[in-house]
């Protein structure tokens, strides 16, 4: 696999990454919210009607009374009334309790409730018509023997019912926490797991990169410093790494080859240099080296040109120290 295959892998796997984390996150936050929706427009208001439920059942007890042991009958008409108001705000209730309630023990509460409800007005509407009729003993012997009982046995579903719901508006809530808690440490938990394995992954492979771009550069100090031509890094790889190294042995054998090279050369010029007496040429009209010399000068300096070239050059720094030249 090469360095570019790696890098684009790298990058699709952070993408990929980034893309799965985020998806879950989502999922699991719109979950979350459908329950704090759920919560909030259900359960917790359904919770907080229950005890309403109770605070009419109150109301309804004291017009009751208030209706039996009052003597304006005015005043009767407006109790009456109230107790007629009263009872559908009551009906209502208990209609959204069964709506939202949850599982069959909170509906069973529900129903058993209407049906109290329906005998806890029926008695309220005998003792009322016994009060319009002027048996007012009547009347408080019915709102004591039956009106009160109905109540009571009212109050109690009633409370039932509103412990069942507060019961069910805690559980909603604490595993509403528990499930954002959980989202929050999953999502953070594999964050941190993919950080991780992100991280180890361009540690491996900008290892991979930068120990034999390390491995040539200390080849080149310790050649520049030794001048020795013949170390090779081996090649182990066969990615675009793999090739630099190979165009790095590739030049140092040039290096070498031209080195050498030049090696040869010096030595040929010493030893031309050395086997001429007294370092002197003969050079014949027209500036043309004579045919004893002029053979092995051009092997030398692979060309006529180059040899003329650099032994007037020669000449000329003789003729500055005082050499006599033959023409």
């Amino acid at each position: 696999m090469t360095i570019r295959q790696r890098i684009m892998l790298l990058v699709i796997i952070t993408f990929l990454s980034i893309t799965s984390i985020g998806g879950f996150a989502i999922l699991q936050f719109r979950s979350n919210a459908n329950e704090v929706k759920i919560v909030t427009d259900h359960i917790l208001p359904s919770a907080l009607a229950s005890a309403d439920l109770l605070a009419h059942l109150k109301d309804v007890q004291l017009a009751s009374i208030y209706l039996v042991y009052n003597h304006d009958d005015n005043i009767t008409e407006q109790a009456q009334e109230s107790l007629s108001a009263r009872n559908k705000q009551l009906q209502l209730g208990l209609q959204s309790q069964f709506e939202h309630a949850e599982g069959q023990a909170q509906k069973g509460l529900v129903i058993q409730a209407q049906e109290v409800l329906d005998n806890y007005f029926t008695a309220i509407e005998e003792t009322i018509k016994f009060k319009l009729a002027g048996q007012d003993a009547v009347a408080e012997a019915n709102l004591a023997g039956n009106v009160f009982v109905y109540e009571r046995e009212l109050e109690e579903i009633l409370t039932t019912l509103r412990v069942q719901k507060n019961r069910a508006k805690d559980d909603a809530i604490v595993n509403l926490n528990q499930n954002i808690d959980k989202t929050i440490i999953t999502v953070s938990s594999v964050t941190v797991v993919t950080v991780i394995l992100l991280a180890l992954i361009s540690i491996i492979l900008y290892r991979r990169i930068s120990r034999p771009i390390y491995n040539m550069q200390t080849m080149m100090t310790e050649i520049a410093f030794n001048q020795d031509f013949t170390n090779r890094l081996p090649v182990e790889r066969k990615d675009e790494i793999g090739c630099s190294i190979i165009a790095f042995n590739t030049m140092i054998a040039k290096i070498q080859e031209s080195s050498s090279l030049l090696k040869q050369k010096t030595n040929d010029i010493q030893t031309i240099l050395h086997n001429m007496p007294q370092g002197i040429l003969m050079v014949l009209e027209g500036n043309i080296i004579h045919n004893e010399y002029s053979t092995y000068l051009e092997t030398i300096f692979e060309t006529k040109d180059i040899a003329h070239r650099n032994v007037m050059e020669l000449i000329g720094a003789n003729s500055k120290l005082g050499v006599d030249t033959l023409v």
